[in-house]
């Protein structure tokens, strides 16, 4: 739990626009990462969680105008957490995922190793 947030991992592979709708099924939203410390607690949650080695979506698109990361609200993200050469999309990787120690810009489609979406409760 971080800012009174609580996490849940909704396993299964699928595009960022049905991870969100799987989120507001439960009651919740995509996990929108706001601080390092957040970062640090949700990666520390995603090891007691089984999801190793894969990826899943949080909250943040750029699609609009590249390099402005924005959440679901409209509200620019004031802090994302990017790790190594990320972002490194351009305007093919529009939407955020979180592993257990990258934050990373990816197409909204997905790919293979997308496994879950992070929601917050």
């Amino acid at each position: 739990m971080v800012r009174n947030s609580c996490y849940r991992t909704l396993l299964g592979q699928v595009n960022q626009t049905t991870g969100r709708a799987n989120c507001q099924d439960i009651g919740g939203h995509l996990a929108l990462v706001t601080t390092a410390e957040e970062t640090s607690a949700i990666q520390a949650y995603l090891l007691t969680q089984d999801v190793a080695g894969v990826k899943g979506w949080i909250d943040g698109t750029d699609a609009a105008t590249d390099g402005v990361w924005l959440a679901e609200s409209g509200e620019e993200l004031p802090y994302i957490g990017f790790t190594g050469a990320e972002p490194n999309g351009g305007v093919d990787e529009n939407c955020l995922i979180v592993s257990r120690t990258q934050v990373m810009d990816v197409p909204c489609a997905g790919s293979a190793n997308m496994q879950f979406t992070l929601c917050e409760i």
